[in-house]
């Protein structure tokens, strides 16, 4: 009867429950199973757990359950629920750790020291950059003065340094978190070095325009200078006019080609004689210090003349005779006779005049620069003169070498020695002195310009002549005969009729010849 009664007494709640638990466990390892053998293509039944139950123990399970205790008691103590159910929790504690792991395939590795430390530099090698771009753009907001400008770039300048602080901190702290941190932040070394560059570009841009402003600075600085510079030549010019009226060119500066008269075309000479005479003076101290003999120097060049003076004293006047012959050679001719200068045949005076004004106001870095197109003739003939009237001799013995020869036969460019810069101011004064002698009306009219020079020998008149060395003390008694007895030498300097007026020519006097 005890027996029976125990045998139909149902199950207590820990039994069934139990009970629940091991069929729910069965059901979730027969799932897993399922998708275990779907993935590996064909799993054998004999693969599974020992202590797993299999699909026939789960159909018993669900016939007994409402049988007796001691038909289901056995079954309970088969399945050995303490080990199974371990077993099941450790099987989903992997299942949900893979789950997880597939669920956040991003998570950063280990960062190692020396990247930590790379990543460091880099991040601080960008935020100084980052702050020397702030400051620089902080000092260009204050010239000119913009008051907003200058607040951002404070703001900048004070985020940066902030930001600088924060990431020293952090490293401090703890370098590879702060690592961590970064690259999740995406401010890796290589995003860090581009920063890096990007704000030095920035510097290089901002000092860029800064220096550009500074350079408009200094051309107005400039411009206001010349300015200055020319006011006060032009005070200079109007001084030395009125102290020495007729002598300077200053007194063409307001020249008209209508109000010409020979009075202009007196002073250009002038100043053309002035220069070509500093330009023999040259020579002659040249050949003195290169041992010369100034007495077969001056008989080449005017042969059969006799100096009353030996040495430097007249032979000054020769080689000042032998610079004019050259400078003055076909001066009568609107193209010198040069090819190159061809076109100026078709010059009108209004054109001579225009070109004289011009170059007058122009200084030597104009007219001698190859650059300037306009000044291309000028050029070429700065070049033949000098090649004609210094020798390649005389410049090696004046210099050692012809250097300035070469560079002046090759061109473009031209020696800038101060010998070649007083050789192109007397070319200049010349070429002047050409274009204003063919702003008058030319030819033989009356109001046209001529030139004309006074052969060896020939019988000193002064209404066409001036002698250089007349009224000099000299011992010879000769030399004190009538002056229509004087003869002529050479030339020193041609003479010019200008018009009615006519400009002396300035001639040497020879020791006259004896009388029968």
């Amino acid at each position: 009867m005890e027996a029976h009664m125990a045998a139909a007494r149902p199950p207590t709640h820990h039994q069934q429950k139990a009970a629940n638990l091991a069929r729910t466990f069965t059901k979730l390892l027969r799932r897993k199973r399922s998708d275990s053998a779907a993935a590996g293509a064909g799993a054998k039944e004999t693969d599974a757990p020992a202590s797993v139950a299999g699909d026939d123990y789960d159909s018993s399970m669900d016939a007994t359950t409402t049988t007796t205790t001691t038909t289901t008691m056995p079954s309970l103590s088969k399945l050995k629920l303490s080990g199974n159910l371990t077993a099941a929790y450790t099987l989903d504690a992997f299942f949900r750790n893979a789950a997880e792991k597939k669920a956040s395939p991003g998570a950063p590795p280990a960062v190692s020291p020396d990247a930590a430390a790379d990543s460091l530099l880099a991040n601080l090698f960008a935020g100084v950059s980052a702050v020397k771009a702030a400051y620089a753009q902080l000092q260009l907001a204050q010239f000119p003065y913009d008051a907003e400008a200058i607040q951002a770039a404070d703001a900048a300048v004070v985020a940066e340094l902030t930001r600088l602080s924060d990431t020293k901190r952090r490293f401090l702290k703890d370098p590879a978190a702060a690592a961590k941190d970064l690259a999740a932040a995406g401010n890796t070394a290589l995003s860090a070095h581009t920063e890096e560059q990007r704000h030095l570009l920035k510097t290089y841009q901002i000092t860029a325009r800064k220096l550009e402003a500074e350079l408009r600075g200094r051309d107005a600085d400039l411009d206001r200078a010349r300015g200055s510079l020319a006011a006060e030549l032009r005070d200079e010019r109007a001084m030395e006019v009125r102290l020495h009226p007729g002598r300077t060119l200053a007194s063409l500066d307001e020249l008209h080609v209508s109000g010409l008269n020979p009075t202009h075309f007196l002073t250009a000479l002038r100043h053309a004689v002035k220069s070509i005479r500093s330009f023999s003076k040259s020579m002659l101290a040249s050949m003195q210090s290169a041992g010369w003999d100034l007495a077969a120097a001056a008989a080449a060049v005017h042969p059969g003349v006799p100096l009353r003076r030996g040495g430097a004293g007249d032979a000054r006047f020769v080689f000042e005779s032998y610079v004019a012959m050259k400078m003055f050679a076909n001066f009568h001719r609107r193209d010198f006779n040069f090819s190159f200068l061809d076109g100026r045949e078709f010059y009108e005076r209004r054109r001579f005049f225009e070109e004289f004004t011009e170059l007058k106001a122009a200084p030597p870095s104009v007219f001698l620069d190859v650059r300037n197109a306009r000044w291309g003739g000028f050029g070429k003939f700065l070049r033949a003169k000098y090649l004609s009237l210094v020798h390649a001799r005389m410049e090696t013995a004046f210099f050692g070498r012809q250097e300035q020869r070469g560079i002046v036969s090759a061109g473009p460019g031209f020696p800038e020695s101060s010998w070649f810069a007083e050789f192109a101011e007397m070319a200049r004064r010349v070429w002047l002195l050409h274009c204003l002698f063919f702003a008058f009306d030319g030819g033989d009219e009356e109001d046209g310009a001529s030139i004309f020079q006074v052969r060896t020998g020939a019988r000193f008149a002064e209404v066409y002549m001036e002698s250089v060395n007349d009224g000099r003390t000299t011992d010879d008694a000769a030399f004190s005969t009538a002056a229509e007895d004087r003869t002529v030498g050479f030339t020193v300097v041609p003479g010019f009729r200008v018009g009615r007026t006519v400009i002396q020519c300035r001639v040497y006097l020879s020791r006259p010849g004896r009388r029968p």
